[in-house]
């Protein structure tokens, strides 16, 4: 459970990157004109891989239920960003246009569940585990002051 739950932190910081790295693509095909724009084609496919792995990773790490849904609207996005939107080019120019818009919302959702997945585990006191230790350590210390 461990594991999988640092190879989904793993998966996130490495779409976050995926994104940046996108975003300086478009900037070097459309503001520097230096690359054409299969570089960024390409590598926006490559990002489904990291994604891919969280929504496995997500359960396999039995992480909380808003990442699990927070996950599935990342790999939402992603598709309609990279996969529907783009190619509405010729018939609905607007939505298309919302290609850069959504590559924000793709780097916002992944950010913060990489930084979720990476905090440290917060115990809230009603846990059971928690209430075991806490009734383990206090019934040990009235049996000893008797």
């Amino acid at each position: 459970m461990r594991l999988s739950r640092t190879i989904y932190a793993v998966a996130a910081w490495l779409f976050v990157a995926g994104v940046a790295t996108q975003v300086f693509f478009a900037g070097m095909a459309a503001v520097a004109r230096q690359w054409s724009w299969e570089n960024h084609t390409g590598f926006g496919h490559l990002l489904a891989a990291p994604l891919l792995v969280m929504l496995v990773t997500v359960y396999l790490g039995r992480l909380q239920g808003r990442m699990k849904r927070l996950t599935w609207l990342l790999f939402a996005v992603y598709v309609l960003q990279a996969d529907v939107l783009i190619f509405m080019r010729a018939s609905a120019p607007m939505l298309s246009a919302l290609h850069p818009v959504l590559a924000l919302l793709d780097f916002a959702l992944g950010f913060a569940l990489a930084r979720q997945a990476t905090a440290a585990p917060k115990f809230h006191p009603c846990q059971p585990t928690v209430l075991k230790l806490w009734s383990a350590r206090f019934q040990g210390r009235l049996s000893s002051v008797g």
